[in-house]
C-alpha cells in the first residue's frame, strides 16, 4: 500500500515559464485548475508550493502585483517531499509529525507526479484500520466497536452470520489463491444483497451482517442471501455454507446474547 495508488493530480508550472508572471497570474492558474495548491517546479522537480493560506496572506498584504519569482525569494519555505513508493502508514506519520496539510509526491527521479492531502491520507488509514484487506469488508476490530456502542443507537438490530464451511479442505485441493477468489466472490454477492447503510464484516471465514431492521426484514434478508449463495458456483466450485440469524429485541434481550446465539447455531449440527 504505497502512495502510488492514492495520490491526487497536481497543478504546476515550470519556474522558467513564470519568470515574468505575477501572483495575480498564479491565482488565475489555480482557479483554472480548481486546485487548493499550486506547485512551481524546476525541470519537473518541485521547488515551491502555494496554498490557499498563502493566497489569503497575499491578499491581506496586497501583493497581487508582485512577481512570482520575487515572492518565492522573499518567502522561502522548506518543501518536504515523499516518494511514490512510500507506505501510506509511514506517510501518515510523517505528515502528522510535521503538521503538513499537503505534500508533493515524486517518482524515483525526483519528478513531481502528484500530491496527497493529510485529510485524504487519514481516510485511507482509517479504511486500513477497520477493513479486511482481502474482501474490503469491515473487520473484527470495527465489529467489536459496533457491539460496544450499540446501546447508543437504541434501534432494533438484525444479526446474520454466514460461515463458509470446509475452507481448509478447499484450500488443500485448490490452493490459497483460488480460495481467496471464492471468498471475494462471496463477499461481493453478500454485499450486494444488503443496503448500503447495513454493516457487513468478514471475520475468520465468517460473514457477519448487522442491519437496523425488524425481525421480519432480517429474515427476508437472510433468505435472499441464502438463495443467491446456493446458486453461486465459480469454475465448478460451490462452497458449502451455513447461515443463521438473531434479533434484538425480538429474539434476544441484548446484542451480546444475540451474537452468542448466532455463534451457537453455527456450531450445531444440521
Amino acid at each position: 500500500m504505497t502512495l502510488e495508488n492514492y495520490m491526487d493530480r497536481v497543478c504546476m508550472k515550470e519556474i522558467s515559464d513564470v519568470k515574468n508572471k505575477t501572483i495575480s497570474d498564479l491565482i488565475a492558474y489555480m482557479y483554472k485548475c480548481e486546485s487548493n495548491t499550486f506547485y512551481i517546479v524546476n525541470n519537473q522537480e518541485p521547488v515551491y508550493i502555494f496554498t490557499n493560506t498563502d493566497i489569503f496572506e497575499i491578499f491581506m498584504k496586497n501583493l497581487l502585483d508582485e512577481k512570482i519569482e520575487d515572492y518565492i525569494k522573499k518567502h522561502p519555505k522548506e518543501l518536504k517531499k515523499l516518494s511514490i513508493f512510500t507506505n501510506i502508514l509511514d506517510a501518515y506519520y510523517f505528515m502528522r509529525s510535521n503538521k503538513l496539510k499537503h505534500i508533493p509526491i515524486v517518482d524515483k527521479n525526483g519528478k513531481l507526479t502528484g500530491e496527497i492531502s493529510f485529510k485524504t491520507l487519514s481516510l485511507k488509514v482509517a479504511d486500513i484500520v477497520i477493513k479486511d484487506p482481502l474482501t474490503g469488508l469491515f473487520n473484527k476490530k470495527y465489529f467489536d466497536v459496533i457491539l460496544e456502542e450499540y446501546n447508543e443507537f437504541n434501534k432494533p438490530l438484525g444479526i446474520i452470520f454466514i460461515e463458509l464451511v470446509n475452507i481448509n479442505i478447499l484450500e488443500g485441493f485448490y490452493g490459497p489463491d483460488k480460495v481467496n477468489e471464492l471468498i471475494k466472490k462471496y463477499a461481493e454477492i453478500i454485499k450486494k444483497s444488503v443496503r448500503d447503510i447495513d454493516f457487513v464484516f468478514y471475520i475468520d471465514n465468517k460473514f457477519k451482517i448487522l442491519t437496523f431492521n425488524n425481525l421480519e426484514i432480517t429474515d427476508k434478508i437472510a433468505n435472499r442471501i441464502k438463495s443467491k449463495l446456493e446458486k453461486t458456483e465459480i469454475d465448478g466450485i460451490q462452497v458449502p455454507f451455513k447461515i443463521v440469524f438473531s434479533h434484538v429485541p425480538e429474539l434476544e434481550g441484548n446484542i451480546l446474547t444475540a451474537v452468542e446465539s448466532c455463534e451457537n447455531k453455527l456450531i450445531e449440527r444440521d
